[in-house]
């Protein structure tokens, strides 16, 4: 089955039959970071605080797996868009992983026409240096407070992209996306987090540019909001938590406790989803939220409840909250 949402994500091969993903498509257009309008001004710092040595920064190499976009349809996934990690540097070595365009993995070694590569799932091969983009990235240790801690939220669709809708077409995803990153936003601002917006209005983005957006933020955490639409009224409801690589998996298990425990909705757990903007971040710990079904009877009148971005910004502040505790232990 399929869920019947406007322009959405790239679907990730091999998930559980009964949801398929489907990609989001924006139009292309200008944008500009936006970052809390709220400045954060530290009054206190408690003993705990002041006895935290500084994060440290560091530059790695990394991979971002290219594919010459001739060869592959963004709206089809097929073998075309993923990049086979060979045992050698001989093209009729073992096959040991394949990787998806977009994707990122470690640099390990330059050796001739190829590359030497770490995959997220600790696998180490070969790829052809065509398919390799090598690029320098400034990594961060973790945060170990919310005054640490710099967020990326991302309203999923917007302008003449609505995402999904509601049966009546009252009810658009680009409206509720946004109003629940505003309600997100501030309650994570009045608790001490620096927060970005990718964007605070009625606008659309294509998916590059909010990478992009995200990539310059340079923050320790991203977050995607979206609503749904299956491909039957009623076929589907509750909320599902993506993350895309490995690193961002703790941090996907407690948004999916926390938000299940705040918005009352049926919790769908936590998923690897082979979506654009969590899968080309260089930002590992990234997220992509499904908050629920505009065309679910059960779901629709909860989502639409005043107070339900308010829940999910209580959920998502729990878990950021036991996330930065995580990380002190």
């Amino acid at each position: 089955m399929m869920k019947r949402k406007k322009a959405l994500l790239i679907p990730f091969a091999g998930v559980i039959a009964a949801v398929v993903f489907v990609g989001m498509h924006y139009q292309e257009e200008q944008a500009s970071i936006v970052t809390s309008s709220e400045q954060v001004t530290q009054t206190s710092t408690s003993s705990s605080e002041e006895s935290l040595s500084p994060r440290t920064t560091t530059t790695v190499k990394m991979v971002k797996v290219y594919v010459d976009p001739a060869l592959y349809d963004t709206d089809v996934e097929s073998a075309a868009d993923y990049v086979s990690v060979h045992e050698t540097t001989a093209s009729d070595s073992t096959v040991l992983t394949k990787l998806h365009r977009g994707e990122w993995a470690t640099w390990l070694a330059t050796e001739g026409d190829y590359v030497k590569v770490r995959a997220d799932s600790g696998k180490e091969g070969y790829i052809p240096k065509d398919n390799a983009q090598i690029q320098e990235v400034s990594q961060t240790s973790a945060p170990r407070t919310l005054s640490e801690l710099h967020i990326v939220l991302d309203a999923g669709h917007g302008g003449i992209d609505s995402g999904a809708t509601s049966p009546d077409e009252s009810v658009y995803e680009k409206d509720l996306t946004l109003k629940t990153v505003k309600a997100v936003g501030k309650l994570l601002t009045e608790n001490g987090v620096q927060v970005t917006y990718t964007r605070d209005s009625d606008e659309m983005l294509d998916l590059s540019e909010i990478v992009e957006l995200s990539e310059a933020a340079q923050p320790d955490v991203f977050l995607s909001f979206h609503y749904d639409n299956f491909d039957t009224d009623n076929g589907w409801q509750g909320f599902t938590t993506y993350h895309y690589y490995q690193e961002g998996e703790a941090l996907a298990d407690l948004v999916s406790q926390d938000l299940g425990a705040e918005i009352g909705l049926s919790n769908n757990g936590v998923r690897t989803g082979n979506y654009y903007v969590i899968r080309e971040n260089n930002q590992p710990v990234s997220l992509l939220l499904e908050l629920g079904y505009l065309n679910s009877d059960t779901d629709l009148p909860q989502i639409t409840q005043e107070d339900f971005p308010d829940k999910v910004a209580q959920g998502i502040l729990t878990a950021l909250t036991n996330y930065v505790a995580q990380n002190n232990a």
